[in-house]
């Protein structure tokens, strides 16, 4: 996993809404490229907004069952995590 305890979004990516999806694209990667760009969920999306830095992993959660009215026997704790894990992993989570 992450070693950020206040996930932020890296620099230099920005979050575009195409066709009614939302797509990151980090701006030094050649954009041609189709693994140079991902796609977000509604509740990725909602999630990427609030990576500023001032939210925990708790806080993340905290804010989705808010947001989304997720039953207390989900596990949105492990949807953050796979979220922030695959964020970290494609170089889209500031070090």
């Amino acid at each position: 996993m992450m070693s950020a305890t206040l996930p932020a979004a890296a620099p230099g990516v920005i979050a575009r809404n195409v066709g009614g999806e939302i797509v990151l694209v980090p701006t030094q990667a050649e954009v041609v490229h189709f693994h140079s760009v991902f796609l977000l969920s509604r509740v990725g999306a909602f999630l990427w907004e609030q990576l500023d830095g001032n939210h925990d992993r708790e806080g993340l959660i905290q804010l989705v069952r808010e947001r989304y009215a997720v039953p207390e026997d989900h596990d949105v704790g492990r949807d953050v995590d796979t979220f922030l894990s695959e964020l970290h992993r494609r170089g889209l989570l500031a070090a």
